[in-house]
């Protein structure tokens, strides 16, 4: 053995003999950091008291009317992830906005014009950087940005993720939008094709959050930002939780990034001391469905891993905004009371818990558990009162977990898949500690084309946050629907008559983010989105000979950026249908959200006459993600085996190239992309773009049949 390999044993047993509770203090919740605000030109510095921020991100942003200016630097950034299984900070250098670990909050209002200053700040790639997943040269430090979910033009220098702003590259964003636009949660993050994933795994990503001050008074829908408030009026607290998943990984050999150093059982990755955790390497960190399963890596909450959530009192309810901003794994989102008892109790009780997540699991097994101490009865779950999907208004509250108990799979999970947000109201029924689980998922909802399973769900439960809940007023758990609804009538005495009696049932229609879609002028004949990895054909060709290549494919075709596969008319109402084939991917178009219609299983609907699914949602969890989905608009949808998402959508206001994709971004980036382009008018000469005499009008021949 030589005498490298004797130091890094060394290295690597210190490392992994560190003592279990190294942590004596929980990790802190913080907000998603925010930019300074800059003055006006000519105006005197303004003096305000900066809220406390982990990290202080580069750049400013600055208000003048309804001008939003943002200056965000992206840059590569020395920063400290908390590592449970070591106890210790892990050094890592990650590619970001700002140079936080996530990127900073954006709030604008409808109406505002947003104008981005991006200032891309990596360096040009060197001589032995890893190439990017098509092979091509090193594109990993070529940048734009996606504002996933708003609905904003698509072209120019707006949310255009067709662009490509080479490294030491300056570049003006300017997003309008629109006076009517919903408010809501929505996020930003990197997008150029073939370093999608790398930059969004390495944090380049933020959430955004389109503020409404509309009331409802009986005609048109309002804001539900004006009916979520207390007696007095002071707005409910918010909690921003933008969920992140980081590979970072350690090299032994830097210089090209080919080997990560792995502990002893060679899958958990370790950062010895000394040593900087980055992510660069496509193939080795980010496409493998199992990578997350195993490499010991930790979700984080707004850059931090298990925080303790605190200042929390009983009944109190807090809008909570939940952004998947991972870019594969889903996060089956349950929180259930924490029974600590034993000699770490103490820790336990608040938020330090150690250990690898395997390590965790057997512990969180025991102190979240499923069933009550000494007992069989079932822990009852604390319900999620979701009011939003994907940012819009959903027309009903729609509960999560109310008189369900914590099982693993399906029963009770709020379901974020990569891009997802999700509204909720949370109140908590007495003080104590309580677990925000990302709760393991069962067998079925792992892909079983995989010889290990895994990429859609945890394979073993992982604790994402705890919440410390002190003072304030209890409330019985089974009473916590009428109580959240009751409040809300309660602190809104001057709605219309018809609002409140609805909101008695959680009725949410006067505030709802989109109207209702329909009718469709192709339900005869509706667009297709059928996603499969492997060799062509897919499998329902049931071809053996000849086989194509192994790719990533949208209707057996993968990304060529000089193809456009749909080529749709603006104003238009169509139908559309979603599968997936060999194992699950996640549908996402720019600019227009959608209406989920139906969803089908084997040929026959799950849903009965009024939206409700046909059978109880059972422990697999396949179904139980579709529940409570009817009607709902999203911009995002996961597309299960042996079901058809059937959706409805209008092409309202703008015209251009974007892109459909599957959001779990390594496919995106491995080719599971097409380009979509909205034109004034099908039956026009040129589809009503240019005149007749234009050398460069496109015609019908360049769409690909």
């Amino acid at each position: 053995m030589n005498k490298n390999c004797i130091k890094l044993l060394a290295v690597l047993s210190a490392l992994l003999c560190q003592p279990l509770f190294a942590q004596s203090a929980p990790q802190t919740f913080v907000a998603p950091p925010t930019l300074q605000e800059k003055s006006p030109a000519g105006a005197k510095p303004m003096l305000f008291a900066a809220p406390p921020q982990r990290c202080n991100p580069s750049g400013d942003i600055s208000h003048e009317g309804n001008l939003v200016t943002l200056d965000l630097n992206v840059v590569e950034h020395h920063n400290k992830i908390y590592n449970p299984g070591t106890g210790v900070m892990d050094d890592v250098l990650l590619r970001s906005y700002g140079g936080c670990l996530t990127g900073p909050l954006i709030e604008v209002k409808p109406g505002n014009t947003l104008r981005v200053h991006l200032n891309n700040e990596l360096d040009n790639p060197t001589p032995n950087a890893p190439k990017c997943p098509d092979g091509g040269p090193s594109c990993f430090n070529i940048i734009n940005m996606h504002f996933h979910g708003l609905h904003v033009s698509p072209s120019g220098n707006s949310d255009n993720v067709l662009l490509n702003i080479a490294p030491k590259t300056k570049f003006e964003y300017e997003v309008n939008i629109p006076i009517d636009h919903p408010s809501g949660t929505f996020w930003y993050h990197a997008h150029r094709h073939g370093s999608t994933a790398l930059q969004v795994a390495s944090g380049a990503s933020g959430v955004l959050i389109v503020r409404g001050n509309r009331p409802y008074t009986g005609y048109g829908p309002g804001d539900i930002d004006t009916i979520l408030h207390d007696a007095s009026g002071k707005p409910f607290t918010e909690q921003v939780l933008l969920f992140q998943q980081i590979p970072y990984a350690c090299f032994s050999d830097p210089g090209t990034f080919q080997h990560i150093i792995t502990a002893p059982d060679g899958k958990t990755w370790v950062c010895p001391p000394g040593k900087t955790g980055v992510v660069e390497n496509f193939d080795q960190q980010l496409s493998s469905a199992t990578v997350w399963d195993f490499n010991g890596r930790f979700t984080s909450v707004n850059g931090v891993v298990q925080p303790a959530i605190t200042n929390v009192a009983a009944g109190e309810i807090q809008r909570w905004r939940m952004i998947h901003a991972g870019i594969h794994d889903t996060v089956n989102v349950q929180i259930v009371p924490m029974v600590a008892s034993g000699p770490n109790a103490q820790k336990e009780l608040a938020g330090i818990l150690t250990g690898t997540p395997t390590e965790q699991a057997k512990l969180i097994a025991q102190i979240c558990p499923v069933t009550e101490p000494n007992s069989t009865r079932p822990v009852a779950l604390v319900p999620q009162f979701e009011i939003a999907a994907d940012g819009l208004t959903r027309t009903a509250i729609h509960p999560i977990g109310v008189n369900l108990k914590s099982v693993s799979g399906g029963i009770g999970t709020n379901f974020l898949q990569p891009g997802y947000r999700s509204d909720v109201l949370v109140a908590f029924p007495h003080p104590g500690t309580y677990c925000v689980l990302n709760q393991a998922a069962t067998p079925a909802e792992r892909p079983t084309v995989n010889p290990n399973g895994g990429g859609q769900g945890p394979n073993e439960t992982q604790l994402l946050a705890t919440v410390i809940v002190k003072g304030g007023t209890p409330v019985p758990l089974s009473s916590l629907t009428q109580y959240v609804n009751a409040s809300l009538v309660r602190n809104n005495p001057n709605l219309p008559l018809n609002a409140r009696r609805g909101l008695v049932h959680g009725d949410l229609t006067p505030w709802r983010g989109m109207p209702e879609e329909g009718p469709a002028s192709n339900s005869a004949n509706p667009h297709s989105v059928s996603f499969y990895i492997g060799d062509l054909p897919e499998p329902p060709a049931k071809q053996t000979k000849p086989k194509g290549p192994f790719g990533f494919w949208i209707n057996s075709k993968e990304y060529d950026p000089n193809r456009i596969d749909f080529k749709l008319q603006v104003g238009k109402t169509e139908d559309w249908q979603l599968t997936s084939y060999g194992e699950p991917h996640i549908f996402h178009i720019h600019v227009n959200p959608f209406e989920i219609m139906d969803v089908t299983y084997k040929g026959k609907s799950i849903y009965d006459a009024h939206g409700n699914c046909l059978a109880q949602p059972d422990k697999l969890g396949l179904q139980n993600q579709y529940c409570g989905l009817w009607h709902t608009f999203k911009d995002t949808i996961f597309v299960q085996n042996d079901y058809v998402v059937k959706m409805r959508t209008t092409y309202v206001r703008y015209i251009g190239e974007f892109v459909i994709h599957c959001h779990i971004l390594d496919h995106e980036d491995g080719g599971m992309m097409t380009n979509v382009e909205v034109v004034p008018d099908l039956g026009a000469p040129g589809d009503g773009i240019g005149m007749p005499s234009m050398k460069h009008m496109q015609s019908m021949d360049n769409i690909s049949k």
